[in-house]
């Protein structure tokens, strides 16, 4: 039973990471996780000296390889399997593209998506990484992160001028992120492809932080016609798919606790 809890806990510590952008210490990977600061130590140093996790001075992170498009965490997958259905009635009802994306790094990843039946239509490739700084999928989710982590990627973030619409300047962005917290979604048009615009909405993890986005693409001109209705389709879905994976994640909870 023991090897159990043990087993579960290696999986949550590595959950936490693959949600987590940046590093974490001792005392942060107890307290996220209700656990010992021992036991915490004890699983960091486990995970490290396997090649699970990375060490920088008395931090911990998840190494980029793990972090890209080749792993998938047990919450990611569980996200994935939530918001999948969710993505092909989106596109079935507006129309149009349907995404989730999340972090990967400074970059956004699509992590599934549901593609427009229209002959014109936007698409995107799940393997190609994208800007987070003009894309609504990123602005989505850098406006519901904490400041100093949203502008620590920022800081990363190569701001170049990818077309003429694309906005590089920081206090440009900032208002553009404001924005988003206040009205609930994120938009783009022409930001980072000319002639496909966007609209995106955070997806909210167990506890309570931004983890993911979900999104509709299309070509800019259906957008521009029909950007209010798509917006309000973006955020009630977006709420909806966080509120499944709460439910989901508690049952995985007691089903572990059972277990144990």
């Amino acid at each position: 039973m023991n090897n159990v809890k043990s087993a579960a806990r290696v999986l949550d510590v590595l959950e936490l990471f693959a949600a987590t952008e940046g590093t974490l210490g001792v005392s942060d990977v107890a307290r996220k996780l209700g656990i010992p600061k021992s036991s915490a130590q004890g699983l960091l140093t486990t995970l490290a000296g396997r090649g699970y996790l990375a060490r920088h001075e008395s931090t911990y992170f998840l190494p980029p390889e793990l972090r890209g498009a080749g792993w998938v965490g047990g919450l990611r997958a569980r996200l994935i399997s939530i918001a999948q259905p969710v993505l092909h009635k989106i596109a079935a009802e507006s129309g149009e593209s349907a995404f989730l994306g999340a972090l990967a790094g400074s970059e956004i990843q699509y992590l599934a998506k549901a593609v427009s039946r229209n002959e014109v239509r936007y698409d995107a490739s799940l393997s190609q990484l994208r800007p987070v700084y003009c894309t609504s999928t990123g602005l989505a989710i850098l406006a519901h992160m904490d400041a100093p982590v949203a502008v620590g990627i920022l800081q990363r973030a190569k701001l170049n001028k990818i077309t003429r619409n694309t906005i590089t300047d920081r206090d440009a962005i900032d208002r553009m992120l404001e924005r988003a917290r206040q009205v609930g979604f994120a938009e783009v048009r022409d930001a980072n492809i000319l002639g496909a615009s966007g609209v995106a909405a955070p997806i909210f993890g167990p506890r309570g932080d931004v983890i993911a986005a979900l999104s509709i693409g299309a070509p800019t001109s259906r957008y521009a016609k029909a950007r209010r209705q798509l917006a309000e389709i973006v955020v009630s879905n977006a709420a909806a798919i966080s509120r499944r994976f709460l439910i989901k994640t508690k049952e995985a909870g007691k089903a572990n606790v059972r277990a144990a």
